[in-house]
């Protein structure tokens, strides 16, 4: 296959998966925050942060795809496409498990929260920890593009 070819549809993979992962997690988190903030609207503004963190998912990919995109005049071998290959499947793999972890863990910590509003610093660990994953997934993504 045409290494440019590739790395386009390597670039198309980053963004695709990544944004499925975000609308996992949202599609989860989201009706949870709903329903705590029509119980305590004052708890809205610290527990968005399961949204934003999901979001997040979707603007990882989005950043390797530009990546891809801007090194598109330099694959020229297939070596280098597969290189793009291998980076977008890193990235959108380490994101699908993070949005798993958030569409667990951010529903129960909002859940606490309502029950226990201090409980909120030490169950946000769950889902930082979770958007860790894709983190991990974005720095490889990194270094294995240059």
């Amino acid at each position: 296959m045409e290494p440019t070819i590739l790395a386009i549809i390597a670039a198309a993979l980053s963004i695709i998966l990544c944004s499925g992962a975000a609308l996992l997690s949202i599609k989860t988190c989201a009706p949870a925050l709903a329903s705590v903030t029509s119980e305590k609207p004052e708890l809205g503004s610290k527990l968005v942060i399961a949204i934003i963190l999901g979001e997040a998912l979707a603007i990882y990919g989005l950043l390797i795809a530009f990546m891809i995109i801007g090194r598109l005049p330099e694959i020229n071998t297939e070596d280098d496409a597969m290189l793009t290959l291998i980076s977008a499947i890193t990235m959108g793999s380490t994101a699908i498990m993070a949005s798993i972890g958030i569409s667990y863990t951010g529903p129960a910590m909002m859940t606490a929260a309502v029950e226990k509003d201090a409980s909120f610093t030490t169950n946000i660990l769950g889902l930082v920890l979770s958007e860790a994953l894709a983190i991990y997934g974005l720095l490889i993504s990194f270094m294995i593009l240059g």
